[in-house]
């Protein structure tokens, strides 16, 4: 009989064991340099892709002979309006081992492409090195900086269609466009891809019938990790601790669930600072400092970087060692 209450003690002490999102768990500094590897080597190879199809007088790859037997006698200069690059054209990579004949319209779709994986793949770097650095590296954020890159230059090619319909003629040809115009504007759009999704929103709502709020729509944001609002006027608050109890040696993972909290609060156990391990807006995993006083219950106070505090009294128990 004595078994079976033991057991429905436990049960019941799991059961309301709060679960910890997905994704929440710091990533450890292997993943993170796999994640960093990762990034660095689609840079390279996106830049070695740009710097292969950016226009120039002497197609890649062409013999030499073959350059000069086609040379005009007065060859206009680079940037020249009456400069023709030869449509297609057969360009190398990896020293021969791939040699497309590619068209000049697909050239420049191919750069916009590249440019806009370039600024997103800037952005995510730029979000890895700042997180990396203020210990907030989750692993939520893996398919983020691994996808990031792909989504910029698909959207670097619905800005590119949406600019060159609109603002260019039908007829216009290659050598009536700029590349440079076409690859800044890609960038920007893989660098700021939220501020350019909400302009192509801006755009489609003018052409076609905006639609109702759903029941759960949620305004759009950054496309970087977001961080909890620091100006937010409300105050935290705790809804549990645990465990509820650990010795008074500390070093007990406590885990503070409630809402509210900010990145950059303090835990106090006590009247002792806690060692954060992790947080989000709801939950704080910290490590119990030894015990100033001794056994018994103390206070356990959250305190955000506004200054707003929530204390929940007596929440955390400090048992004798044994």
């Amino acid at each position: 009989m004595s078994t079976q209450i033991t057991d429905t003690s436990t049960s019941s002490t799991s059961t309301n064991q709060p679960e910890k999102p997905p994704g929440q768990k710091l990533m450890k500094a292997r993943w993170i340099a796999l994640i960093a590897i990762y990034l660095l080597a689609i840079s390279v190879l996106v830049l070695y892709g740009l710097i292969k199809l950016w226009p120039h007088p002497t197609p890649s790859g062409e013999p030499k002979e073959t350059a000069q037997a086609t040379a005009s006698p007065s060859p206009a200069p680079s940037g020249s309006p009456n400069r023709k690059l030869p449509d297609p054209e057969q360009i190398s990579f990896f020293g021969g081992w791939i040699s497309p004949q590619i068209y000049l319209e697909t050239r420049l779709l191919l750069i916009v492409m590249l440019t806009g994986s370039l600024g997103s793949l800037m952005h995510s770097l730029r979000s890895l090195y700042w997180y990396t650095g203020n210990r907030e590296m989750v692993w939520s954020w893996a398919a983020f900086y691994f996808l990031l890159p792909f989504t910029g230059a698909i959207l670097a090619v619905i800005f590119y269609f949406v600019v060159r319909g609109g603002f260019f003629s039908p007829q216009a040809s290659f050598e009536q466009t700029s590349p440079f115009g076409f690859a800044a504007l890609s960038a920007l759009v893989g660098l700021f891809s939220p501020q350019a999704t909400l302009k192509l929103k801006e755009v489609a709502e003018t052409i076609f019938t905006k639609p109702g709020a759903g029941t759960d729509t949620k305004p759009q944001g950054s496309a970087s990790p977001p961080k909890p609002d620091e100006t937010a006027q409300a105050a935290p608050q705790i809804t549990s601790v645990t465990p509820t109890s650990g010795p008074a040696a500390g070093g007990t993972t406590l885990s503070i669930t409630g809402t509210g909290f900010v990145t950059g609060g303090t835990v106090k156990i006590g009247s002792a600072a806690a060692q954060i391990t992790s947080s989000s807006n709801t939950t704080i995993e910290v490590v119990t400092p030894p015990s100033g006083s001794g056994p018994g219950a103390v206070d356990v106070d959250v305190t955000n970087p506004n200054g707003k505090t929530t204390t929940l009294s007596q929440g955390y128990t400090y048992e004798a060692d044994t």
